[in-house]
């Protein structure tokens, strides 16, 4: 107190406000590690969404990335397999055109390949359009084959196309004869899947199961080429001869190309 009393009354305040800044100080110093304290968890916890955050974004691009692969991959597996079908298609059509070739060489080597480009748009008519016409040497009545057989002949032919009447049409005929017993007749479509067999001799030998071939009547079909087979053998009563159906070995539904023979010289129909 004696030392109080000698120091000026500035110098007093100066040390007691020097104390009193200490004290301040260090309180806070201690308030502070408290808060720090008090506080850890939660900047933790902020630490951790804002790295969830940060990974989500990162999720996500990296899900997008993998989305856009995906569609890239999607879409080269639809090219390829485009390009599969198109070989497919083009393999299956050069084998087509190689049996058409090989029946130009046995029985037709003056043929003409063909590909069809239209159907009659009826089931009435039974008919189809091909793409070559009188510029390839193809004109009407020219006879018109598949590998399996005779389909029909030519109805109307300009430059670029021709129109082919099937076998099957209303009205068309071509004479025939049984491969085995050699009895002769006369097939007239009827718009159905099967032929019937007009104009008969009273003597006729027909069975289920015979083949039958073109009899090279009327100088349109040339003889031996392959129609069908027997399928029915009716007997009616007080009928003269009985009822025969033919289907054909060809199944016209399923043309996509043709061999188209040259006219025969000297024409008549039948």
């Amino acid at each position: 107190m004696r030392l109080l009393q000698r120091l000026p009354a500035r110098e007093i305040a100066f040390v007691l406000a020097l104390v009193g800044v200490t004290a301040v100080v260090g309180w806070l110093g201690g308030r502070t590690a408290v808060l720090t304290e008090m506080l850890r968890p939660g900047w933790a916890l902020v630490q951790s969404v804002v790295g969830s955050v940060r990974g989500g974004a990162t999720y996500f691009q990296d899900l997008e990335s993998l989305r856009r692969e995906n569609a890239a991959l999607n879409a080269k597996v639809v090219e390829v397999e485009a390009e599969l079908l198109r070989k497919r298609e083009v393999d299956a059509e050069n084998a087509r055109f190689s049996q058409l070739l090989g029946l130009e060489q046995a029985v037709a080597p003056h043929g003409i390949a063909a590909r069809v480009i239209g159907r009659a748009p009826n089931n009435w008519q039974q008919r189809l359009v091909i793409d070559r016409g009188s510029s390839s040497g193809i004109g009407v009545d020219s006879v018109v084959l598949v590998p399996r057989g005779v389909v029909g002949r030519v109805l109307t032919v300009s430059p670029h196309t021709a129109v082919v009447s099937l076998l099957t049409d209303p009205g068309q005929t071509v004479g025939i004869l049984d491969q085995r017993s050699r009895s002769p007749g006369v097939v007239l479509g009827e718009g159905q899947p099967t032929l019937t067999l007009q104009y008969l001799p009273q003597q006729v030998d027909y069975r289920i199961g015979d083949a039958v071939v073109t009899a090279g009547y009327g100088g349109i079909f040339p003889k031996g080429l392959n129609v069908g087979k027997v399928v029915r053998v009716e007997s009616e009563p007080n009928a003269i001869t009985p009822r025969v159906s033919i289907v054909l070995n060809a199944d016209l539904d399923r043309i996509e190309e043709v061999l188209v023979l040259p006219p025969l010289s000297g024409n008549a129909r039948l």
